[in-house]
């Protein structure tokens, strides 16, 4: 099939998954309990960032609905990973940024090397999240730099995203510390369960579709591939955005980092399929949370209350989505940030579509340019290390 016949099957594959889920809208104790989880986690992480006067409660709040998963273990080891990563991105953009700003041609390739290498490692490492978030947040810092060209300045905005994301994780742990050992304290203390109750509540386990495998080591070829393809992915990226002064760079690299982890064991031509289905799904959620949010704000009008619920609502029917079984849980992942992104704006509430808006065309370039890179190295063969010929 086509690359043009793939893209339109997926559309269609996606926007039927998810018509199936919301006509199937069927809540249980598990899927409430992780949307009520996010919802106060993405709350509180937003009320703390306020009361710290953090410059980018946005990032917090993301950070609150990244980290939880369905089980408290599972929040944890996200939650070290996250942390982990960013501190040590902010670091790396923070001792390289200020030196290569002013050299575009060292400043660019040095970016795209970062993306490549950070997806080259995530798609064979257990700890695929931190090497993630180790390459945002290094990108990330690195052209800010060149930006401040100052290391002072640099430092701080390092700083500071570094404070976003571990109010917002802080948050998150806080949350699913409650869920987690609330109940079990409360059983402790009260009458104890019968067996069939206990035997109940020891099997009622959230669904499996958002619980963290850590993924095991990919044949070095689709390595190779992934990591060449967000190498020149943010390279182009870099180029027009340092050119161009394009919006929502930020958005646009975490985008082409983000759908080039694929499952493990996947030989590098097997890749365009999961790719192309998560680029299809990103792009599904961000445009419903898009447009839904945007015709929303002006009527907040920037209330505090008005707009939390709205906040929570969304966040609720994401994850209510994210949860599912019908094929469109990255959609409801998608939608959920996207919301996200929209409603919690820099330091304040505001009804203000156009920070929001930019965002979400640094979503939008990131897919295009990405799919054009895919296309242009889909016949590109990466031979095996003997090593590899034997797996």
């Amino acid at each position: 099939m086509t690359p043009v016949g793939t893209l339109v099957q997926l559309c269609r594959t996606a926007i039927f998954a998810l018509g199936r889920e919301l006509a199937a809208w069927k809540g249980s104790t598990a899927r409430a309990t992780f949307a009520a989880e996010a919802v106060l986690s993405v709350a509180l992480s937003v009320a703390l960032a306020n009361a710290l006067g953090l410059s980018d409660t946005w990032w917090a709040a993301i950070s609150g609905f990244a980290v939880m998963q369905t089980s408290f273990a599972a929040s944890a080891q996200r939650a070290v990973h996250r942390i982990m990563g960013t501190v040590i991105g902010a670091a790396l953009g923070t001792l390289v940024g200020p030196w290569i700003g002013d050299r575009p041609w060292l400043f660019v390739p040095a970016l795209g090397a970062i993306g490549g290498i950070a997806v080259y490692r995530a798609n064979g490492s257990k700890a695929a999240y931190a090497w993630i978030l180790g390459g945002v947040t290094a990108l990330m810092v690195t052209y800010e730099a060149h930006k401040f060209a100052s290391v002072r300045a640099t430092a701080i905005f390092a700083a500071l995203r570094v404070a976003e994301v571990a109010v917002g994780t802080l948050a998150c742990v806080l949350v699913a510390s409650v869920f987690h050992f609330g109940p079990k304290w409360y059983r402790k203390y009260t009458a104890p369960l019968d067996a069939s109750t206990a035997r109940a509540a020891g099997e009622s386990g959230a669904p499996s579709a958002t619980v963290l495998t850590p993924p095991l080591e990919s044949v070095r070829p689709t390595r190779m591939l992934l990591g060449l393809q967000a190498a020149l992915s943010i390279t182009i990226l870099a180029s027009l955005t340092y050119i161009l002064h394009l919006p929502g760079f930020a958005q646009a690299m975490v985008t082409a980092i983000a759908v080039l982890i694929v499952p493990p064991g996947l030989a590098a031509d097997r890749t365009r399929q999961p790719v192309m289905e998560k680029m299809v799904q990103r792009v599904a959620g961000c445009l419903l949370a898009g447009v839904l949010a945007v015709a929303l704000l002006p009527l907040m009008q920037g209330q505090a209350v008005l707009c939390m619920l709205a906040l929570s609502i969304g966040v609720w029917a994401g994850c209510h989505v994210q949860t599912g079984r019908e094929g469109s849980s990255y959609v409801g992942r998608q939608f959920t940030i996207a919301f996200i992104m929209v409603f919690v704006q820099d330091h304040h509430w505001s009804s203000d579509p156009l920070p929001a808006l930019m965002r979400l065309s640094g979503i939008l370039i990131g897919i295009v340019v990405l799919a054009v890179v895919m296309f242009a190295t889909s016949r590109l063969y990466i031979p095996p290390l003997p090593q590899d010929a034997s797996r």
